[in-house]
Formats: C-alpha cells, structure tokens, sequence
C-alpha cells in the first residue's frame, strides 16, 4: 500500500458524521465526568486516570475525524459540486464597451 498525497478522497470510505458525533459527545460526557467524580463522588485516582487516558484516546479519534471531515468537505467544494457550480466560466468573460457612435446600437423612442 503506497501513500499518495493530493489524490482525490472518497467519502464513503471513512468516518461519517454520525461517528464524529458519538466520538464528540462520549469525550465530552467523560471530560465532564473527571471533575465531578473527583470532587463530589470521590472515586479512586486509579479510576479517574483510566478515564483520563480514554479521555485522551477519544480525542484523538475525534480530532482525526474531523479533519477527514473537513478534507471531504472543502475537496467538494472546490470541485465546485455544491450549489450547482462547475468548475470554470460557464460564458465568455470578456465585454466590449465602445464609444463610438458608428457601432453603438440605435436607441428608439416607443
């Protein structure tokens, strides 16, 4: 398997937004968790350092999901598949603007 950078990414093979949601809000419940077991629960400290290391392992994995989530992301968008672009100008860009009277239209009063 050889790394290559730059290529296209596929978003059906990584983590979607349904994983980085419950990887997110099991780091927060847990980061909320240490204070409150410590200082009102009294817990062992062995417990509470196992829930740091979890803690620490959960934020690894949310960090990594969202930025193959952003990459997804901001790959789309500059291909131009949301809201209908397409990549390139779609008409001619340039516009000629005489002063000429010879090749300006005629203007009708009606």
């Amino acid at each position: 398997m050889s790394i290559s950078y730059n290529e296209d990414l596929d978003p059906n093979e990584g983590p979607g937004l349904g994983c980085f949601t419950v990887q997110a809000i099991l780091f927060a419940v847990i980061l909320l968790l240490i204070p409150v077991a410590l200082f009102n629960w009294n817990w062992p400290v062995w417990v509470l350092a196992l829930l740091l290391f979890v803690d620490m392992v959960l934020l690894f994995f949310v960090s990594m999901t969202s930025v193959f989530l952003l990459r997804v992301f901001f790959a789309d968008r500059r291909r131009g598949a949301s809201r209908g672009r397409q990549v390139g100008v779609a008409r001619p860009a340039t516009r000629v603007v005489t002063t000429d009277q010879a090749e300006a239209p005629e203007q009708t009063d009606d």
